[in-house]
C-alpha cells in the first residue's frame, strides 16, 4: 500500500489499540496498555532469557539446553496473555505484524548470523482446527522486516505429542523429540537457525526442535518468542 493510500485509510479508519480499542497513531497498543505489559529486559539468563539477577539459571548451568540462546519480548500474563490467546485460538491474525515488530526488536543482537528463519510446526489436526499456524504468520511478517531466509519446510510435526504426565523427565524429552522431524531434503549443516514460537514455557518444545536441528548439523539454534512464562524454580 502506498503512503498516499495509507493516509487516506488512516483518515477514514484511524487505527485503534488492539486491546482496548483506544485511538492510536499507528497500529499496536496504546500507551496505557503498553505500560500494563511486562516487557522483558536485563537482567535475565543469558541462555534461556528467564528474567533473573544471575547470568544463568540453575537449569541452564547444567548445560541441558540444545538451543544456544532464547529471547522473548514480554511476560506471559495479564494483557499479554490475553493477546497471545486471542492470536493463537481466536483468529486474530491481524496481531502477527505487531508481534513481528516486537520480535524484530529483540533479535537484533544475533540477526546478522542467521541463515534460516523457521517456525515451530504444529500438527495437521491443530492446523485444521485453527485454520492457520500462528508461528508461520509470525515468521512471514518477521521476514518482511528482517529480510531473513524464511524456510518453513525444515521442521515438521510428524505426530501429536503423547500424554506425558506419567513419564520421567528423560522420557518426556524423548517423547517430545519424536513428535518432530527434520526435512532431510533441506541441509542445515553449518547453518544458524532462528526458531520462532509464540510462547515459551519450560523450553521443552524449543529444546526438542533444537536438538533435532543440531543433530542434523546446524551450528547454532536461536529461539525467539513473543512471550514467556516465568518459572519460579529456575532461580
Amino acid at each position: 500500500m502506498s503512503d498516499f493510500l495509507k493516509k487516506i485509510k488512516d483518515a477514514l479508519l484511524p487505527p485503534r489499540c488492539i486491546y482496548c480499542k483506544e485511538y492510536v497513531e499507528r497500529v499496536g497498543v496504546c500507551d496505557n496498555c503498553w505500560k500494563e505489559i511486562k516487557w522483558i529486559s536485563e537482567p535475565k539468563c543469558k541462555i534461556c532469557g528467564q528474567p533473573m539477577e544471575d547470568e544463568s539459571c540453575r537449569y541452564c548451568i547444567k548445560g541441558e539446553n540444545f538451543f544456544d540462546r532464547a529471547v522473548s519480548a514480554m511476560v506471559y500474563e495479564g494483557l499479554a496473555r490475553h493477546l497471545i490467546l486471542k492470536f493463537k485460538d481466536g483468529e486474530a491474525t491481524l496481531y502477527a505484524p505487531i508481534f513481528a515488530q516486537w520480535l524484530n526488536r529483540i533479535v537484533q543482537d544475533f540477526l546478522g548470523e542467521v541463515d534460516f528463519l523457521v517456525p515451530v510446526p504444529i500438527s495437521l489436526k491443530r492446523r485444521f482446527k485453527r485454520k492457520y499456524n500462528q508461528t508461520e504468520l509470525l515468521c512471514i511478517e518477521l521476514q518482511k522486516l528482517s529480510g531473513l531466509n524464511y524456510v518453513p519446510e525444515i521442521l515438521k510435526k510428524s505426530k501429536e505429542t503423547a500424554m506425558q504426565k506419567s513419564l520421567n523427565k528423560e522420557r518426556r524429552r524423548i517423547n517430545l523429540r519424536k513428535s518432530f522431524s527434520v526435512n532431510e531434503k533441506i541441509s542445515v549443516k553449518d547453518k544458524v537457525v532462528l526458531l520462532v514460537d509464540d510462547v515459551i514455557t519450560t523450553g521443552a518444545t524449543a529444546n526438542a526442535c533444537a536438538e533435532l536441528l543440531k543433530k542434523a548439523g546446524a551450528s547454532k539454534v536461536y529461539v525467539a518468542t513473543v512471550a514467556r512464562v516465568i518459572l519460579k524454580n529456575t532461580i
